[in-house]
């Protein structure tokens, strides 16, 4: 009895991570949703590119204050530009870095306008 339980649970799990899997997978449905892929990229790109950047810490610094600016009850679309141009100007050693930066400030764009 406890084998097939065990099994079951298995099972279940596998499908709960691959509808979870297919879920992140998906295109971004709306401008916002494009804003949180974006920055996700951006994190992702930044951790792996970390140890090519003459000052990783204050490009991690700018990040954290870009994501709370994102987060805030009504983010302003001029603080973000300029968050986001202080951004492109430490990242812009790193090509890979500067285009998730890039991709960020279109989706930015997009879903302020």
């Amino acid at each position: 009895m406890a084998k097939e339980k065990f099994e079951l649970v298995f099972l279940a799990g596998g499908l709960l991570l691959d509808v979870l899997a297919n879920r992140l997978r998906r295109d971004p449905a709306t401008p916002r949703e494009a804003v949180g892929a974006a920055m996700f990229a951006l994190d992702q790109t930044f951790a792996e590119r970390r140890g090519h950047l003459a000052d990783p810490r204050s490009v991690a610094d700018q990040i954290d204050v870009i994501k709370a600016e994102l987060c805030s009850d009504e983010p302003h679309k001029l603080v973000l530009a300029a968050y986001l141009d202080e951004l492109a100007g430490r990242a812009a050693s790193d090509a890979e870095l500067s285009e998730a930066v890039d991709r960020l400030r279109e989706a930015v764009r997009g879903w302020q306008s």
